[in-house]
């Protein structure tokens, strides 16, 4: 320490011969003290990109490598609208569709097939899943094959895993952190949510004699949000498990409803929303419920979209009735939007502060600062609507999606 010292005494003395400013020995002092830290901080940083190489040799390769510098430059493309006015992909008998940073992953029972942000097709790779879903988020997307047994991850360059389940595969998710979670089943339980690491590897179980309706991770994968549901003598029991990951026990695992749960996610605001068919419902971290359960009163659930954003749902009175509620929850279960829309609604989409639903003739979108709403024609009908942001979604057909912008 006394080297560093006199070494930056000297360059410190040098300087103020040179300058014709009057010396300040405390600002000099201070100086001399941000030089050592300086140094002490680069000395930091060697040792730990040393010692991190060293326990993680195995991840140290060209191929790594190779990967690594792909995907840096799929995400150098991700900006935020669509250069072309269409994505044309594959034809499949079964198909499902994802947003894969700002872009779109498409899972058929053949192929999957990835365009960037910019609309540039990145992926392109074949399989053979009778029934493809796909689910996605930060880095990777997951596709499994719905009641099959087989499921595969991918990154915007290459397929980086495969595996197959022993019983058949109900359901998934994926968190940012690179956890996943498969739904599935054993010889003893009715249902079990298999908990995966960024590694592939099974961390943990979570055993059901219960169905398990959905499962969620949030974005650190620190997190597990269960619904599972048990009919009874043509009546339901809903429960949600919620845990943290790592821990054996449950934080809570409390009863939801006498009706049928539907699905669940972790939300923006670090609560875990959940959906039933009479009731939407949150619950904060320590497993307890946020305000209280909002209840729908006779009304028939319609439509809705859980995400990190919030809760969006459409309810009726009746199926013939073109009346429909519209309500909106945000990251923390607050309504925002409690309006009765007179239009046939199809599917809801919620993105940031707008909401999308596609009518037979077009797709409405809500603005939820202005609540005002306007629509675009186009064909929906056998499409899949997904939001891109508050002013753009996607229309999947089975040949393309088209892109259809919202700026006035």
């Amino acid at each position: 320490m006394k080297l560093f010292h006199k070494l930056f005494r000297k360059k410190a003395k040098k300087l103020s011969i040179e300058s014709d400013k009057p010396r300040n020995e405390y600002y000099e002092n201070i100086s001399v003290r941000f030089g050592i830290a300086q140094v002490v901080l680069y000395l930091l940083l060697f040792s730990f990109v040393i010692l991190s190489f060293f326990a993680n040799t195995e991840l140290i390769t060209y191929r790594n490598f190779y990967y690594f510098f792909k995907d840096l430059g799929a995400t150098a493309d991700a900006v935020d609208i669509f250069e072309s006015d269409s994505l044309t992909y594959p034809t499949d008998v079964k198909q499902s569709f994802a947003l894969y940073r700002k872009g779109l992953a498409v899972a058929g029972n053949s192929s999957v097939t990835v365009f960037s942000a910019t609309g540039r097709q990145i992926l392109s790779v074949p399989i053979s899943y009778r029934n493809p879903t796909v689910v996605s988020a930060g880095k990777y997307f997951l596709v499994y094959e719905s009641g099959g047994t087989r499921y595969s991850l991918y990154n915007s360059d290459v397929q980086i895993h495969s595996d197959t389940m022993e019983y058949p595969i109900t359901g998934a998710t994926i968190s940012d952190s690179g956890k996943y979670a498969l739904i599935s089943s054993s010889k003893d339980h009715n249902s079990v949510v298999y908990l995966y690491n960024a590694r592939f590897n099974c961390t943990a179980l979570y055993n059901f004699k219960e169905y398990v309706m959905d499962v969620s991770l949030n974005s650190k994968g620190s997190h597990i949000g269960i619904v599972y549901t048990t009919a009874t003598e043509g009546s339901f029991t809903t429960g949600v498990r919620l845990a943290e990951v790592g821990k054996d026990t449950a934080i809570a695992s409390p009863k939801v409803s006498s009706s049928l749960g539907l699905s669940c996610a972790f939300t923006n605001g670090g609560k875990l929303a959940v959906v039933c068919s009479d009731r939407v419902t949150y619950y904060n971290l320590d497993g307890r419920v946020e305000g209280d359960a909002y209840l729908f009163d006779g009304l028939t659930l319609t439509n809705v979209d859980v995400g990190a954003e919030g809760i969006a749902i459409s309810l009726k009175k009746n199926a013939v009735s073109e009346e429909n509620r519209v309500i909106v929850f945000d990251k923390n279960g607050k309504i925002v939007y409690n309006e009765t829309v007179v239009e046939k609604l199809g599917q809801l989409k919620r993105s940031a502060d707008a909401v999308f639903w596609t009518t037979p003739s077009g797709v409405s979108r809500l603005n939820l600062n202005t609540k005002s709403i306007e629509k675009r024609d186009c064909l929906t009908d056998g499409r899949v609507l997904l939001a891109i942001s508050e002013t753009e979604v996607l229309c999947c057909s089975p040949q393309k999606a088209v892109y259809i912008g919202f700026y006035s």
